[in-house]
């Protein structure tokens, strides 16, 4: 499900671009619930992505605070087999179906002062063809009363990616049809692995009594196994399994604005990013945001976004007449593209009543709902003469915050 799982992680990533820094986590006891929906449908390919949470915070004193929590994905639809196999129409694509479903299981333990935190966490995940245990750790502090918030953190993970068993040249390698023995026959599967360091810092800074801004960095290592062994791509009349250089090196900048418009109880705010890595893919992203207050607990936000990148170094369209060295691929995140985003979110905070309570058990209940459309453009993709059909997804979620 490795293509899957890249494209998802693609999509929510940039959703959450404005999320940049360590997210400082209430010191309350509460539970969280939710579920998101990613659908992305066009001819015969067409993926369905469930995602539910579920996480629950339980306060240890007045400094500490543990958080455990659960996340799956569940995944159904149809995927590309065999990049550029002869498809004149979009119906004559080749596809294959995909059904998965992925578990995590997290711990997060915060420790505080007032001014500072510390978190230390560990996320343990898996599904048919994929085995990742994660380490992070995350520290923030407030100076100069509350209006400058410095952020560092740093997760490494260690993965294990399902493949087919045995040494083979890489434009005779197959693709894997399915993920029957992962982990379990080595005589048709191999494990490979994947090693990944994750480095953010943020700077956020309130520059007046009704503007603020936040500065942020990221940096990100690779090693390992990168390719998606479902897909294959024709080498003249071979269908090789997608080749990726083994190493890695991802590095991002972001800018953001925000801006307090008190008359109207709003809030107005941009983002800038830019990204660029050592497959030598640069991208720039723009978001513009507004948030209203409507009435005593009910906020509506609407935002608008573009990204735009270039291809991999060893991107090609046809591998026969353009061949580009070594390495070959088949995902189409790596060809130039371009996304348009539009979306809005609502957050209700349910009143108290008149002894601060809710419903005579909680102190807080908020409920949010977000929707985003988002249409991607492929300039340089096609299977074989086919242009890409599933351009259009639609992301929904659902959430419930509850505090005791």
């Amino acid at each position: 499900m490795q293509l899957t799982a890249q494209r998802c992680l693609s999509v929510l990533v940039a959703l959450l671009l404005a999320a940049s820094g360590v997210a400082r986590v209430r010191a309350e006891d509460g539970v969280d619930v939710g579920t998101s929906l990613f659908r992305e449908t066009g001819g015969p390919l067409h993926m369905t992505v469930l995602v539910p949470t579920a996480q629950a915070s339980v306060n240890l004193g007045e400094s500490a605070t543990f958080r455990a929590g659960w996340t799956a994905d569940i995944v159904s639809g149809a995927s590309v087999a065999v990049v550029d196999a002869p498809a004149a129409n979009v119906d004559a694509i080749s596809s294959a179906t995909v059904t998965d479903t992925r578990h995590a299981f997290s711990g997060h333990f915060e420790l505080r002062d007032g001014l500072s935190a510390l978190n230390l966490g560990y996320t343990h995940a898996f599904e048919n063809d994929y085995l990742s245990n994660a380490f992070d750790v995350a520290a923030s502090t407030d100076l100069f009363d509350r209006d400058t918030t410095l952020s560092i953190s740093y997760a490494r993970s260690f993965d294990g990616v399902c493949d087919l068993a045995g040494s083979f040249d890489p434009v005779m390698k197959p693709r894997m049809d399915s993920s029957k023995g992962c982990f379990s026959d080595a005589a048709t599967r191999a494990e490979r692995s994947l090693a990944t360091h994750t480095w953010q810092a943020a700077w956020t800074q309130a520059l007046t009594p009704v503007l603020s801004m936040q500065l942020g960095s990221s940096a990100q290592l690779l090693h390992g196994f990168q390719s998606n062994p479902y897909r294959a791509v024709l080498i003249g009349k071979t269908a090789a399994q997608e080749h990726h250089p083994e190493d890695r090196a991802r590095y991002a900048v972001s800018a953001g604005l925000r801006l307090w418009i008190v008359p109207l109880s709003g809030a107005l705010s941009g983002l800038a990013r830019a990204y660029r890595d050592t497959w030598d893919m640069t991208s720039v992203t723009g978001e513009l945001a507004y948030e209203q207050s409507i009435a005593s607990g009910l906020r509506v936000r609407v935002r608008g976004r573009y990204y735009t990148q270039t291809a991999a170094a060893f991107y090609s369209d046809d591998y026969v007449l353009a061949p580009r060295g070594q390495y070959f691929t088949g995902d189409r995140e790596l060809s130039p593209m371009r996304s348009i985003l539009v979306g809005g979110q609502m957050l209700w905070a349910v009143p108290e009543d008149a002894k601060g309570e809710i419903l005579g058990l909680l102190s807080g209940l908020d409920f949010t709902l977000k929707g985003d459309f988002l249409h991607t453009y492929f300039d340089d993709f096609h299977y074989d003469r086919a242009p890409v059909p599933n351009t259009l997804a639609l992301i929904a979620t659902f959430e419930v915050h509850a505090v005791f």
